[in-house]
């Protein structure tokens, strides 16, 4: 009998950044690489803000290990998707150089106008795994783990915003999420293909 795999949640870390960033970009959301205006800048300009987020406290990080294999991650924060603007500044110019953060200033013009504030509570900012290990469980466990998590934090609740046209809403819905507001913008849809965002958000028992 084959013997089963290994599952295991541990926090993340700045080492583990580089790693997360490889998995995440593995397959690129359209809407970062519009914003961004490359993959490689992309991949760069989240690396930084993330290892900004974790090393200000603001944000953490749960990562799945399978078989003591980083097949996916969540991050969570305690505000909504997008941090301060002095650090989305400073790590675009970073990424990108000054003439590359003002046309990606630019460009996230689209972006905000479809940001949607979450309530208080914890922020589901990015839930990743990896695709050759999708569709087998593990994005329900490791969701299952972040609400633990939260719950734990002494949460009321828990919020995530999405693409309109994400398959995993049926993850989420799956998991107890309700669609608490939507927002629809023409350029967002024209430079990234999705019509808008939703906020999703699941009461956690106290």
């Amino acid at each position: 009998m084959a013997e089963e795999s290994r599952v295991e949640f541990h926090r993340g870390v700045v080492d583990d950044v580089p790693a997360l960033a490889e998995l995440q970009f593995f397959s690129p959301s359209r809407e970062a690489v519009a914003m961004a205006g490359s993959v490689g800048q992309a991949q760069q300009f989240w690396a930084g803000l993330l290892s900004r987020s974790l090393v200000d406290g603001t944000a953490e990080v749960l990562i799945v290990e399978l078989d003591g294999t980083t097949v996916g991650f969540a991050e969570l924060s305690r505000g909504g998707d997008i941090p301060s603007f002095g650090v989305v500044a400073r790590c675009a110019i970073n990424s990108m150089g000054v003439l590359g953060a003002l046309g990606a200033g630019w460009r996230a013009r689209a972006r905000s106008a479809v940001d949607i504030q979450p309530p208080a509570g914890v922020h589901l900012v990015e839930l990743q795994i990896a695709p050759q290990h999708r569709n087998a469980g593990l994005g329900g466990r490791l969701l299952s783990e972040v609400e633990r998590t939260a719950g734990q934090e002494g949460a009321p609740r828990l919020s995530l915003t999405t693409a309109i046209d994400n398959p995993a809403r049926r993850l989420y819905e799956r998991h107890g999420f309700h669609v608490e507001a939507e927002k629809r913008d023409d350029r967002y849809e024209a430079m990234t293909g999705s019509p808008g965002r939703v906020l999703m958000v699941k009461t956690l028992a106290t």
